[in-house]
């Protein structure tokens, strides 16, 4: 018998086990350990304006679709998790109200017909960032300032009143998957909940609207709508304020993050320029530019980095941003968000 889970956690979803590079452990107390991926792993999928959704299993050959046909809306986030019984699960954040604030599917290559739509409790709760925790938790949040979280693999949704006021509209929000999450948007403080997203605190103060978050690689980086973007490594669990120190190397307003390896990080302003950092986010350098669109999301599987922007075109990099090929013209009129279907942090 094989062992694809430790602790409740699929063992493809975990990077390291004590340290050692999950690549390298055959056996765990004696049984064969399986990394076995979601069905079509590896599957990179986008989502655009007016509800266009992009997939692709190599990051070069994408096929796109609209769903609903005729959706007018933006589609502004999506994420990879899993459902209650472990199974693949993505989740689109819609920006719509009425009673689809929330879109999820087991796989997006089934087409509009492999979707169904979630509504949250009460009324015109737009929904504009979803993420999920590695420990089965997820957590989407609102245009009007409000946290939802569900337990049950997306199923249902519990609206979260210990909020402290600051954030704003949620914009983004990321997880360590071991219950610490961090959340931004249109204010001028970071939120964080140490205990799975029940209750939300003021983490930094005077950081500007949060356009993204990412944690990995034991960091937290914000890419801030100011001039100085910032960092974090470590949390408090409390509800004391924490730590935030400015980054170098960037002194204008960034939009997009991902985590690329190690300590490789790219970014990119609210133009078409990226940035790279090696020193796990505290310094960073500008690299070519993919196109003259402005990038409005990074995805990376450690090897291949993706970018989406305004211009409707991806493309991709495997060295670091040095070079870039355009893949894909999308009928959106903007790509708006990227990912890639393991759980994060990777």
């Amino acid at each position: 018998m094989a062992i694809n889970k430790v602790n409740g956690i699929l063992f493809s979803d975990i990077s390291k086990v004590q340290n050692v590079d999950d690549t390298d452990i055959d056996k765990i107390n004696g049984q064969e350990a399986s990394s076995s991926g979601p069905p079509h792993s590896p599957l990179w999928v986008g989502t655009g304006r007016t509800g266009y959704i992009m997939y692709s299993s190599d990051a070069i050959n994408w096929s796109e679709y609209r769903s609903p046909p005729g959706e007018t809306g933006p589609y502004w986030d999506i994420a990879f998790g899993k459902d209650d019984s472990d199974n693949p699960r993505w989740i689109i954040a819609t920006n719509a109200a009425a009673d689809r604030e929330l879109r999820y599917s087991a796989d997006p290559t089934g087409g509009d017909s492999s979707w169904s739509s979630i509504n949250f409790p009460g009324t015109a709760d737009k929904a504009r960032t979803v993420e999920y925790g590695a420990n089965g938790t997820w957590i989407a949040g609102s245009k009007h300032n409000n946290v939802f979280r569900s337990t049950n693999g997306g199923d249902s949704w519990t609206e979260i009143t210990a909020v402290a006021s600051g954030g704003g509209t949620m914009l983004r929000v990321a997880t360590d998957g071991a219950g610490t999450w961090i959340a931004g948007g249109t204010g001028t403080s970071v939120l964080k909940s140490t205990d799975d997203g029940l209750n939300w605190y003021v983490s930094g103060t005077s950081v500007g609207q949060v356009n993204g978050v990412e944690y990995n690689n034991g960091v937290w980086f914000i890419a801030s709508n100011t001039t100085t973007s910032y960092r974090a490594t470590t949390i408090a669990d409390n509800t004391a304020t924490d730590t935030w120190s400015a980054v170098t190397g960037i002194s204008e307003a960034l939009w997009a993050i991902c985590h690329i390896t190690g300590d490789t990080w790219m970014a990119a302003n609210k133009g078409n320029v990226p940035y790279l950092s090696t020193d796990n986010c505290a310094s960073w350098s500008s690299v070519t530019s993919p196109s003259n669109g402005q990038i409005m999301d990074l995805a990376s599987d450690g090897t291949t980095i993706v970018t989406g922007g305004k211009n409707s075109k991806m493309y991709t990099s495997t060295d670091n941003g040095s070079n870039w090929t355009l893949r894909f013209t999308s009928q959106a009129a903007d790509i708006l968000v990227l990912d890639y279907n393991k759980v994060k942090p990777f």
